[in-house]
């Protein structure tokens, strides 16, 4: 074994991988998500939206507060929603090397959505699953408020911050 391998193995434990759940920083992950939204008495529509999510962590592993700004296309028509979101870690996976491998978080939000059928707002949240701070999938119920439907949506996310190397 070359010298270089084996210095490398001997300092893994000294090494902090930068793979942390929730780390105190800011975050921008970008959501594409798919699903349908179901006015009461019709027949549901396909739903698709892409959303920005800048993020800040307000309790360090634990907490976030972010705001969501996208645009929404429920089957023929295009519309913008912004609002509020919490993130809630609920638990962490266990460790690859120095690092969590993932987490599962609840998250809440109250959407204002505007399009050819202005005024709407969306309370809802769900259930999501992180992993390194940089990849997220999450299973999203929303009900709006003001015209009597119900939006379900499988989502995917891709942090564009990277996380910040920690100091040792």
């Amino acid at each position: 074994m070359n010298r270089y391998c084996l210095t490398l193995l001997l300092s893994l434990p000294l090494c902090r991988v930068m793979a942390q759940e929730f780390p105190a920083h800011f975050s921008m992950p970008v959501e594409l998500a798919q699903g349908f939204a179901k006015p009461d008495g019709q027949n549901p529509l396909y739903l698709l939206t892409l959303q920005a999510v800048p993020q800040v962590t307000l309790v360090p592993k634990r907490l976030r507060l972010g705001a969501v700004l996208g645009g929404f296309y429920p089957a023929t028509q295009v519309g913008v929603l912004a609002g509020p979101r919490l993130t809630l870690k609920l638990l962490e996976g266990g460790t690859i090397l120095t690092a969590t491998s993932f987490n599962v978080h609840l998250l809440g939000e109250y959407l204002w959505a505007t399009g050819p059928e202005n005024g709407r707002r969306l309370v809802g949240g769900g259930i999501g699953l992180g992993s390194s701070d940089l990849i997220t999938v999450a299973f999203k119920l929303h009900r709006d408020l003001s015209q009597s439907s119900t939006w379900f949506q499988v989502a995917i996310g891709y942090n564009l911050v990277k996380p910040r190397a920690p100091v040792l």
